[in-house]
């Protein structure tokens, strides 16, 4: 089951009464479109606290547990609508990681609130659909509409894409080595997408192994002989062509740092914006193998090759790959480990986590 919910009132504040409706009419319709999905309209205020309690009160009283939820919980709506956590951010050591706190939405899919460490790796996968603060409510109707026809219809891509810095190309391709021996591989500085060559992002699985900034769209690599970030790719690469039905991951830091921000000004709400069915990526300051062999993974790499692995079997959602992804990566350390923790919070799912590539 697919629970696709929202907040009445958050949409009310984002988009006025006309476009709220038009955004309730069409969750609506995810619910009578996607055999056995539900739909919610919460009434509490826009906070997170408020929001999540008037969700476990409403799940409880439809005796709705984590077993029922396997498709995972959508949310719909940007932070204005449908807040997410804000939670402590478990690496201490400012002069590592600027973040205070970490954006959050693994709470939502948290069903034992007796162990807070259930919220590192939740039962119930949680995406958000999204769109830029200078988007209208049809923009969000179109997504939803968009969702529908990929259930009801399904989107045929194929191959693999992997975009990557050279600092960390051997990394790279360690995530992708199991899976995609044919992978077009694109190398930053030397290479570099935007509209004049979108259709080089022609796939069905995108990886990006960049750089990335809370105040830049771009995604970057670093080149060496001038000590400098270069672009790598731009907003205007991702065009529906090319990306429509894709599914990308980014190990970029602030990559799904969306919180508002135009569409325009982040390449993730740009890639959701342009068809893709879902984008993982970090809402903060991201870790992954600092070994320039990429001979041991950890973090974001660990993270990111357990969802290609698993997500490209056949028959398995998105929500469920980032499960497992996460199960995978906690195994790999000791609890206190706070990059681990933090890698696990703050990794997130812009799109439906209940999509199955076909």
């Amino acid at each position: 089951m697919l629970l696709a919910i929202s907040s009445s009132t958050g949409l009310t504040a984002a988009y006025g009464q006309a476009g709220a409706d038009q955004v309730r009419s069409a969750l609506s319709g995810v619910a009578a479109a996607i055999p056995g999905a539900r739909s919610l309209l919460l009434q509490s205020q826009p906070d997170s606290a408020s929001l999540y309690a008037e969700l476990k009160n409403w799940l409880a009283g439809q005796r709705i547990g984590a077993a029922n939820l396997v498709e995972g919980i959508l949310i719909v709506g940007d932070q204005r609508v449908f807040p997410s956590f804000s939670v402590a951010n478990p690496v201490t050591d400012r002069t590592i990681d600027p973040d205070d706190t970490i954006l959050t939405d693994n709470p939502y899919g948290q069903f034992d609130w007796s162990s807070p460490d259930q919220a590192l790796v939740p039962p119930v996968a949680v995406g958000r659909l999204a769109v830029g603060v200078d988007q209208p409510a049809s923009a969000l109707v179109s997504m939803l509409t968009a969702l529908t026809s990929r259930h009801t219809s399904g989107v045929m891509r194929a191959g693999y894409v992997e975009v990557t810095t050279r600092q960390w190309q051997n990394a790279s391709s360690s995530v992708l080595s199991a899976i995609a021996s044919s992978t077009r591989v694109f190398v930053s500085p030397d290479q570099r997408i935007d509209a004049s060559s979108a259709s080089a992002l022609d796939c069905k699985y995108l990886y990006c192994n960049l750089h990335g900034f809370l105040n830049n769209a771009p995604w970057f690599g670093y080149d060496n002989s001038l000590s400098s970030m270069m672009p790598a790719l731009t907003p205007d690469a991702f065009q529906p062509a090319f990306v429509s039905g894709t599914v990308a991951f980014s190990e970029a830091c602030y990559g799904l740092a969306t919180a508002g921000k135009r569409t325009s000004a982040s390449n993730a709400l740009s890639l959701l914006a342009a068809g893709a069915a879902s984008v993982v990526g970090s809402t903060g300051l991201a870790f992954g193998t600092a070994d320039p062999r990429g001979q041991t993974l950890i973090d974001a790499d660990v993270l990111a090759r357990t969802f290609f692995n698993t997500v490209s079997s056949s028959g398995t959602s998105v929500g469920r790959a980032m499960t497992a992804a996460r199960q995978a990566l906690q195994s790999t350390g000791a609890g206190g480990d706070s990059f681990l923790r933090k890698t696990l919070l703050e990794f997130q799912i812009l799109g439906d986590p209940s999509y199955v590539p076909a």
